[in-house]
């Protein structure tokens, strides 16, 4: 993985289920762009066989909110079966096809499009989910420190007040005491 660089991190894990898991830490100052999670999803799929994707990721909603969300994208071999059933995707025989290509590695190209337009747009909720809760986390610390810093000020002068007012009663004492 050093095409991004030493600081990020990409793993994959496997399970006794035969799913598999990928988390994937950036610790660099830039964001993953299209072209990075393209690559990694090229990685992905070469590396794997399936008949759905699901990709788990947070949607930002608002600043203080984000939807955890599953985002599902098929195999183009299940497209495919589903198109020869007569299901929705039956209508892709519809289209006229131009060039050498054929149906199935338009398919299969589709496929990996979609997966790593699906997975950028996961990788971009996630950054905005994260940037809205450093921003909200940011607020309520400022917020925190202002009270803090009020609090301390209130009990300083309060504190100089005694002092002011035990040397004045001092003062006062020995006047007192020199008049009498």
């Amino acid at each position: 993985m050093s095409y991004w660089g030493e600081k990020a991190k990409a793993q994959l894990l496997r399970d006794s289920k035969k799913q598999i898991a990928l988390s994937l830490t950036e610790l660099q100052k830039n964001p993953l762009n299209y072209t990075q999670v393209s690559v990694l999803a090229d990685d992905i799929l070469k590396n794997l066989e399936y008949d759905a994707l699901r990709i788990v990721f947070n949607k930002f909603h608002s600043v203080v909110q984000f939807l955890p969300t599953v985002a599902t994208v098929l195999s183009p071999e299940v497209i495919e079966r589903e198109a020869e059933s007569g299901g929705k995707l039956g209508e892709l025989d519809s289209y006229e096809i131009e060039g050498g290509e054929t149906k199935a590695e338009i398919l299969q190209n589709l496929a990996e499009f979609q997966f790593s337009c699906v997975m950028y747009n996961a990788v971009l909720e996630n950054a905005c989910s994260e940037q809205g809760a450093r921003m909200s986390a940011m607020d309520s610390s400022s917020r925190n420190a202002g009270d803090m810093l009020d609090r301390l000020t209130l009990t300083y002068n309060r504190t100089r007040q005694v002092s002011i007012t035990t040397e004045l009663i001092e003062i006062i004492s020995g006047a007192s005491a020199l008049e009498g």
